[in-house]
């Protein structure tokens, strides 16, 4: 059953299902993975239509085996699940397989992913960048989408080290939107919510720079981010009332939904005009990935 459960897999990737590309996670601790304790779980629909592909191709073969998923829990990009392969009997074999959030790509440990990214044809992702504030030009033919986490230490890497070399040598040829991606509970979405608010009052990057620039300071200490207020010269008790009232909430959670649906498991994810790219990069890397898109839109 082994071999089946592997040959299940090979058909589903060779075969005419579409996949994303997939950019395998970054070596080392680059990349702030959401909880399997918070809202991120798999969409039943996306088990359903899942298990329905995999009995479909193993009854051709195999009329008498079934095949449903038994568990799964977050693993970095993607879900680890639990295959099991059973018949009236009772359970055959049970596979350990991974699976993208979006239920486009079922694939077995043995399939190195960095070969697969670059096997793959390439696909792009329609990735909304909503009504979210950006830097950059708006009419740029580069747009890159950053799902992010204020209490993510490489978003705030990427924040104080990277974006600001983007803005100087690309700023009139790329779009940077930041989207809410809270992976980290409360203090995440009291972070995103404090930005919101700060941006209400025409503060928001400002905000934005202070929270990452301060990381280390207020994270486990909230009220700080009230002097940053102070310091950028907002009313303190507007400023407060605005946090305390919940009132961005729906925002910030919608954003976390878009990122899910768009198979966003962690922070910082970026979509670079639709191509996906996980987890921290360096300013070089980016500026190759930029060079390319305009070299694509320039062509």
């Amino acid at each position: 059953m082994r071999d089946l459960a592997i040959g299940i897999v090979v058909g589903l990737i060779i075969g005419a299902v579409a996949v994303y590309a997939i950019t395998a996670m970054p070596s080392g601790e680059e990349f702030c993975p959401a909880s399997p304790t918070s809202s991120q779980s798999l969409d039943q629909q996306t088990i359903d239509s899942v298990t329905k592909k995999l009995n479909n191709l193993v009854h051709q073969n195999y009329p008498d085996v079934n095949v449903r998923i038994a568990d799964y829990s977050l693993y970095g990009e993607v879900y680890k699940v639990r295959v099991e392969f059973y018949n009236d009997g009772g359970i055959l074999q049970s596979q350990d397989m991974f699976l993208t959030a979006n239920g486009s790509l079922l694939f077995t440990n043995q399939i190195d992913l960095t070969k697969l990214s670059e096997e793959q044809k390439e696909e792009r992702i329609n990735a909304s960048a909503d009504d979210d504030p950006y830097r950059g030009a708006e009419d740029a033919k580069v747009v890159i989408i950053e799902f992010s986490d204020y209490t993510c230490p490489y978003c705030a890497k990427f924040a104080t080290e990277v974006e600001p070399k983007i803005l100087e040598n690309y700023g009139d040829k790329v779009k940077i939107v930041f989207r809410n991606f809270p992976v980290h509970g409360e203090t995440a979405y009291f972070a995103a919510e404090a930005a919101n608010c700060a941006g209400e009052r025409g503060k928001y990057w400002e905000m934005h720079d202070m929270l990452f620039e301060n990381q280390r300071e207020w994270i486990g200490n909230n009220s700080k981010v009230y002097d940053y207020a102070q310091q950028l010269g907002l009313n303190v008790d507007e400023f407060k009332a605005c946090v305390e009232s919940g009132k961005y909430r729906e925002e910030v959670e919608k954003d976390l939904q878009d990122g899910i649906s768009y198979g966003v498991t962690g922070t910082p994810t970026f979509f670079i005009n639709g191509k996906m790219v996980v987890g921290y990069r360096t300013y070089e890397q980016f500026a190759a990935l930029i060079e390319e898109e305009l070299q694509k839109a320039n062509s």
